[in-house]
């Protein structure tokens, strides 16, 4: 199970009346909400709906949500942007921490162009280190880290120790993230110490969450167990409802893996009913995989199968679908051990089938941002190169101008000769760290190629080992020989994946393709569903098109898997003995067309599935249309249409 990492969120907001973290959350809400209905203008009453806002995240995240849409509302029609900024920036937190993270980055960033355009610098950076706490929700790394740093400094800079506290404390999960657990360690325990001398003890909860989950990877389980209680005692007291169910979970995922299941159950149940009040529904189902784990350790899987269906709703809601990916993987052997093979052979097979879809989605994703990130760095370079040139004939300039000074006035040369000689130095140091930021640029450009290659190497090995494991389950009784042809079927589905997967990651590397290497590839794959069925397949592609005809590896990825469903389908539904697949050029579009001589359908009486979805949203990213014509007992066409690039 996962154990929940916390950043501290960056906050500056406003000067709130100070209150102890013995005062009661509910009673700051109580005398927020009193003040609201005393609020005697509407810029008063945006200022405690903001604090409202921030306040109730930590009892009900919806709740907070409604009162930051009303003070953004109020701070619209004022037209104030002091007010309007910080309404943007309270609601950011009530969605992160929610997990509507594109919400969150959406309203950060509206808070930030306000700031910018006041002039607020700490305002501005405070809500630069938002993002990068938002950046690294998402597990960008990167983009979050160079967030932080760009923080980190001004607030050094300043001698605002307890904001920079902040940004070191962030810094550190994401070595925890990274799994450089030495490094977060060392940065963490500074960042507790700090806090416990200052008694913000709100904040050293979270750190202290972030250390257990250092401590439980170092194998230290009783100082994890001991650091998570501590966490759990300042929440309690504090009246936080959220993070309180954050840490009984983190410690129920202790217990799971030291197999204390009872333990573990209690704490689940628990954080249940706190995660249920504060609407964290994502906490929710994270409590309810805890107790399906517990339950299945303990051999009653009917309970374990219930709690692992619950957590697969919730996951579902949440869009989590490395969760899911997991909970499926879980769900196979508890429906093995209770004798329902139907079921764990589906399970299995949705978490091949999930694994497949995000493994292609993240490769597609690194290719986009690597593009992304050459074009960057190639226009960054230009403007560099464009700065130095004009720097250079200023440099120039300054000199003759400084010549004409000396014969003019001695003394006022001297002057501006030593003025001259500063602006030089200075445009020195600025010449060199663009270039040093460009270096580095570049590496990172090398790492994130790497980043590729490691990514092919270890689906490939994942694939393989599940491949081994499904054909070694042939071999237990008694459900060897129930279930020995689904997981023959399974394994074949794996391997075909390594081989897809070979094929994105060919045509990633590649670049640019011609349309001979990719006919090839089509020709190989019909053939495969030639012998693996009784239809004739019929392939054709214009001489000129595979002569002259280039295509971007990532536009051939698009017209592969097209074609692929497309075949899939034709061979599932048509019940046509012959399938024809043709590609040629007319003026400047390209056509593939899959004609069978099937049975064919009435399209207004076929619900569209995920197929048909995914061919229309891949044509589109290809910038053309797809269009499918069938008619009962005449057979099915699907025509793609996508323009020619040079």
């Amino acid at each position: 199970m996962r154990i929940i990492r916390i950043s501290s969120l960056f906050l500056i907001l406003y000067t709130y009346s100070n209150f102890t973290f013995s005062q009661s959350i509910f009673e700051v809400l109580d005398s927020l909400k009193v003040e609201l209905k005393q609020s005697k203008s509407p810029s008063d009453k945006v200022t405690v709906l903001s604090e409202l806002t921030w306040f109730y995240v930590q009892v009900s995240l919806d709740t907070a949500v409604i009162y930051g849409q009303e003070a953004i509302g109020i701070a619209k029609e004022l037209n104030d942007p002091v007010l309007l900024s910080q309404a943007y920036s309270d609601i950011a937190y009530a969605w992160m921490e929610k997990g509507e993270l594109v919400n969150a980055r959406k309203n950060y960033q509206n808070a930030l162009d306000l700031r910018y355009e006041i002039g607020d610098s700490s305002k501005f950076y405070g809500t630069i280190t938002n993002l990068g706490s938002v950046y690294q929700r998402d597990f960008q790394s990167d983009s979050a880290m160079a967030n932080y740093l760009k923080a980190l400094a001004f607030f050094e800079r300043s001698g605002n120790e307890r904001n920079a506290d902040f940004i070191r404390n962030n810094i550190g999960v994401i070595y925890l993230e990274l799994k450089n657990y030495r490094k977060a360690l060392e940065i963490l325990e500074q960042v507790a110490e700090y806090r416990e001398q200052n008694e913000d003890y709100y904040n050293l909860a979270t750190t202290l969450n972030n250390l257990g989950s250092i401590h439980k990877h170092l194998g230290d389980d009783e100082k994890s167990e001991e650091v998570y209680k501590h966490a759990l005692e300042i929440y309690q007291e504090i009246g936080d409802a959220y993070y309180t169910s954050t840490t009984y979970n983190n410690l129920a995922t202790l217990y799971n893996s030291q197999k204390r299941s009872q333990l573990a159950i209690e704490f689940a149940e628990e954080g249940l009913k706190l995660a249920e009040q504060a609407g964290a529904t994502y906490d929710y189902a994270l409590l309810l995989s805890n107790l399906a784990q517990s339950y299945s350790d303990l051999k009653d899987f009917t309970k374990s199968r219930q709690y692992y269906l619950e957590s697969v709703e919730g996951f579902k809601a949440q869009n989590a679908e490395e969760d899911l990916m997991t909970m499926y993987l879980l769900m196979s052997p508890v429906y093995a051990a209770l004798n329902m093979p139907d079921s764990s052979g589906y399970y299995t097979q949705e978490y091949i089938s999930l694994l497949r879809k995000l493994n292609e989605q993240e490769i597609l994703e690194l290719t986009s941002d690597l593009e992304s990130k050459y074009q960057s760095e190639k226009k960054d370079k230009e403007i560099a190169e464009n700065q130095l040139t004009l720097r250079t004939k200023n440099i120039q300039l300054f000199g003759s101008l400084g010549l004409a000074i000396i014969l003019a006035i001695v003394g006022y040369l001297l002057y501006k000769q030593q003025k001259l000689k500063n602006r030089q130095l200075q445009q020195e140091v600025e010449l060199k760290a663009a270039l040093a930021q460009i270096e580095t640029q570049n590496r990172l450009q090398e790492q994130r190629v790497l980043i590729s290659r490691d990514l092919h190497d270890n689906i490939g090995a994942q694939l393989t080992f599940i491949i081994s494991a499904i054909e070694n389950l042939n071999y237990f009784d008694p459900i060897k020989e129930t279930l020995s042809h689904r997981y023959e079927s399974i394994a074949d589905f794996a391997k075909q994946t390594i081989t897809e997967l070979r094929d994105t990651i060919w045509a990633m590397n590649a670049g640019q393709i011609t349309w001979e290497q990719l006919a090839s590839r089509i020709s190989n794959y019909l053939q495969n569903a030639e012998k693996a069925s009784s239809i004739k397949f019929d392939f054709q592609v214009s001489e000129t098109l595979q002569a002259e005809h280039k295509l971007a590896s990532a536009d051939g990825i698009q017209v592969y898997r097209i074609l692929q469903e497309g075949i899939q389908n034709a061979v599932k539904y048509a019940d046509s003995s012959t399938i024809s697949v043709k590609v040629f050029q007319e003026k400047e579009a390209i056509n593939l067309k899959i004609e069978d001589t099937g049975k064919g359908f009435e399209e207004s009486k076929v619900l569209p599935g995920n197929g048909l979805y995914n061919m229309r949203k891949r044509a589109e990213e290809l910038g053309g249309t797809i269009s499918i014509q069938s008619e009962t007992g005449k057979g099915t066409q699907i025509h793609l249409i996508w323009p020619a690039k040079s």
